[in-house]
Order: C-alpha cells, then structure tokens, then sequence
C-alpha cells in the first residue's frame, strides 16, 4: 500500500521510524535496515525533518532521528505506516535494481553459510 503513494526511501524510513515508538536510529543504521544508499538516506531524512516529521538530535559524532510525536499528522501517518507494513511487501521485481540487487547479495550470503 505505502509503495503506491511513496517512494521506496520514503517508504522505508517512514516504516523505520515510525513502527518503532521513541527509537531513534542514526544515519548509517537507518541505511543499513532499510538496505539503501547512505546518501539516498541522507537526502529523504533532511526532506522528512525540513517537513518536520522527524526530529534530529546530535551527541557531536552521529545524527539520531525519530518521528515527531508532535506533529499535527503524526497520528495519521504512524497509523499508515502500521497498516501499510502489515500488508505483503511489493514484488522483488518492482523494486529498484540497486536494492534487488543488495537484498539478492545477502540472500547468498546468508545461503553459503
């Protein structure tokens, strides 16, 4: 469902962020989960917290973010997000190369072992 109306950065930051109340997660960790480019990352966390849909906090090496519970949608888009991953995920084959590609990659890793 969330694939339909963002895009799957947005998408998975939003589910992230969102599914987890109060976590916050940095940067690189966030790139990791979600199986994406840091810099992809990087770009959709600095759209969503100029919409100030998340916050950011600093302890002067990493940047944390979490979801604003304060937000006027905060409500609205937690409830999205939480029926929108309750639902099967999209097909493999209508994801972007470079993530197929990344999650095909440690399919094979995790089958070597």
């Amino acid at each position: 469902m969330l694939h339909g109306l963002f895009p799957v950065v947005r998408v998975e930051v939003l589910r992230l962020l969102f599914t987890n109340r109060g976590r916050e997660l940095y940067t690189r960790e966030l790139a990791r989960l979600s199986f994406l480019a840091l810099r992809t990352v990087q770009d959709e966390v600095a759209k969503l917290e100029a919409a100030n849909l998340i916050v950011s906090r600093s302890n002067g090496y990493q940047r944390f973010y979490r979801a604003n519970s304060k937000h006027a949608l905060y409500r609205v888009l937690h409830e999205l997000v939480r029926k929108g991953t309750a639902q099967a995920k999209p097909n493999p084959r209508q994801l972007p190369s470079r993530l197929r590609d990344q999650r095909r990659r440690r399919r094979k890793a995790l089958a070597r072992r």
